[in-house]
């Protein structure tokens, strides 16, 4: 590749903004969001966005020195509108999500074009060039051929800017694309795992992430990888991806995002007070708040509801409201315990 069009991905590098800590609201479906720590329906939870952005998946693009949104961005996104952690996140989710997508026009314009690769049909693609951050070009760069590698980093590049537009369709489209050329590559399996998550594919979302896992021998995902064996109903898988994340490895926001997946499988079974211990390890009352804080209180504030404690729960929100008055609809359930 001639030096030139090298510098233009690597030189301008952009810090990353959004890792699995940011997935949306929360961690895991029944996570942070929406349903709390027992609800399916609480939002698509931290995961893929929690440290991770879109977990993981964000417009640095997707891979592993992705941008890193957290989680904490999607858990007020179910409200906002927004979040995306988070591959990305990166989003991813919650924290941190990989993903690494910017981009930087100094390429001139150029037709789109259809292409198949194999039998998948190549979209189109936007004539600028992303800029990409050093990790994430270096791993396109060694898992692609340096004849597609262009266009894949293009769609590597458009698929983190349709996450930040929540179109999670043109993601995939674009990810699976990128995959036909460049299926050894950690960052493009890890992103369209995410953007599946994301869509709710949970199943597909799986193989592709524990491909990433294999490529990669990282555990970073597995709190989305969690999420999606708790979809399956398979409450064994749940806590063993759990057991695999080191937070000194992951980072202690992917940590959190996945005890608070598996207090939602838990709870999902009724051992609320299984489920509550498992949030306990994070650290309920802590000398210094982390952004993963809230959602980690969002979810022991519901399961504490559940349980009929609602003086604890109060208690919860508040704390929550005192950091972030709109984090998902945490003025809502307060008003709902202070009318009851």
């Amino acid at each position: 590749m001639a030096e030139d069009e090298q510098n233009n991905h690597s030189e301008q590098e952009q810090p990353a903004r959004g890792r699995t800590d940011r997935g949306r609201g929360g961690a895991g479906r029944g996570g942070a969001g929406r349903g709390g720590a027992g609800g399916r329906d609480s939002g698509r939870g931290a995961a893929g966005r929690s440290d991770s952005g879109r977990g993981g998946a964000g417009r640095g693009g997707a891979g592993r020195g992705g941008a890193e949104r957290s989680s904490d961005d999607r858990g007020r996104s179910d409200r906002r509108g927004a979040d995306r952690g988070g591959a990305v996140s990166g989003r991813s989710g919650g924290g941190e999500a990989a993903t690494a997508w910017s981009r930087d026009g100094s390429a001139g314009p150029r037709p789109p074009r259809r292409r198949t690769v194999g039998s998948v049909v190549k979209p189109l693609l936007p004539a600028e060039r992303p800029r990409l951050e050093r990790a994430a070009w270096g791993d396109l760069r060694s898992n692609v051929t340096p004849g597609q590698l262009d266009d894949v980093a293009r769609a590597f590049g458009a698929a983190g800017d349709a996450l930040e537009d929540d179109d999670v369709d043109r993601a995939v489209e674009l990810l699976r694309w990128a995959k036909s050329a460049g299926a050894r590559s950690p960052a493009i399996r890890e992103a369209l795992g995410i953007a599946l998550y994301l869509r709710g594919d949970f199943a597909t979302a799986s193989s592709e992430l524990l491909a990433y896992q294999r490529l990669s021998g990282r555990k970073d995902q597995n709190h989305l990888l969690a999420d999606c064996a708790r979809a399956a109903g398979r409450p064994d898988k749940v806590q063993s991806y759990v057991a695999q994340m080191d937070p000194r490895e992951v980072g202690v926001g992917r940590w959190v995002e996945g005890l608070i997946v598996l207090a939602g499988d838990r709870a999902d079974r009724g051992d609320l007070r299984a489920a509550m211990a498992t949030l306990e390890r994070a650290g309920l009352e802590p000398q210094r708040i982390q952004d993963w804080h809230p959602r980690l209180w969002y979810a022991a504030g519901d399961l504490a509801e559940r349980s009929g404690d609602r003086a604890r729960a109060r208690e919860l929100f508040e704390a929550i409201l005192a950091v972030d008055p709109e984090f998902l609809d945490v003025d809502e359930r307060l008003a709902a315990l202070d009318r009851g």
